[in-house]
């Protein structure tokens, strides 16, 4: 579980909560009253804090008009929410069963999300030497960055027939004798070609890719067959630290958040008594293994 957008994900949870709870029919919290209201619907109050919570963030770039706008929309929404939730109060749905297991369900994951957001802050901040350690760590990514120009290749080839492929590619010296390489295993080829960006690709493929040269390939076996990843063209785009700072530390915090989130979730579940019953012991050995999320 990436725990950076743990924040976000806990107000739209919340959100959640509230409109279930609204559709569900919930009352009004006891003992509100006009002064705390954000409007008054029918006689009931509709609080400031939900309408927090319905209002939307204001974006970067975004003009006072667009601000303005969206807030409205968010005002006329939360009104027919309400007005629904009223409709649903008189209909009896807030004594179904299925709704009222939804909102306990809704309530717990909410719960749940902002102990993995207390989790998640205690995370402690990167150090500049621990900067400067994964700039250096990753060469790819920054000092050595390229961006790269990739032809794709996949067939459905059987595992005996890979490293013989592999002896052939390595004397193709070209992307046209890499293609006439595959076409002589006779079977069929579904071909892309696309560009790489090095911070959106796995560390390991990365590092193997970035060793290569334009015209060398790269054989991955895969469980449908084989991948043939081609070098076609690349071009330097160096990043220096000082322009990877923001990025490597949000990098290293988001890390230190998901930890921070796991270990505290598997320490919940090692100190815990779970007992399953009926389905659930089907699936005990599944769900008695280290959680994460």
């Amino acid at each position: 579980m990436s725990s950076v957008a743990v924040p976000v994900r806990l107000a739209l949870l919340s959100a959640t909560v509230a409109a279930a709870c609204l559709s569900a029919g919930c009352s009004p919290q006891a003992g509100a009253s006009t002064e705390q209201a954000a409007f008054v619907i029918n006689g009931e109050p509709v609080s400031e804090h939900q309408l927090e919570l319905a209002l939307p963030r204001v974006a970067v770039g975004e003009s006072a008009a667009q601000t303005r706008a969206a807030s409205r929309q968010a005002v006329d929404e939360l009104v027919q929410e309400s007005l629904a939730a009223q409709a649903a109060r008189k209909a009896g749905l807030d004594r179904d069963p299925r709704i009222v297991q939804m909102i306990e369900a809704a309530r717990r994951e909410v719960l749940a999300r902002a102990y993995e957001d207390r989790l998640a802050g205690a995370a402690v901040e990167p150090s500049s030497d621990e900067i400067d350690q994964f700039y250096e760590a990753h060469p790819a990514w920054f000092a050595q960055r390229r961006l790269m120009w990739l032809q794709e290749v996949t067939l459905p080839l059987p595992a005996a027939r890979i490293e013989p492929l592999k002896a052939r590619l390595q004397q193709a010296p070209t992307p046209d004798k890499t293609m006439e390489a595959l076409r002589v295993e006779g079977l069929p080829l579904s071909t892309r070609q696309y560009a790489l960006q090095p911070e959106d690709t796995p560390k390991p493929l990365l590092d193997a890719l970035s060793a290569l040269r334009v015209g060398q390939t790269l054989v991955l076996p895969q469980e449908s067959g084989v991948r043939v990843l081609t070098v076609l063209q690349t071009q330097p785009a160096t990043i220096s630290r000082s322009a990877a700072v923001k990025q490597i530390a949000a990098q290293i915090r988001g890390e230190r958040r998901r930890v921070a989130v796991e270990r505290g979730l598997q320490s919940l579940q090692q100190q815990a008594k779970v007992e399953y019953i009926g389905r659930s012991a089907q699936w005990s050995a599944a769900a008695s293994a280290p959680l994460v999320r």
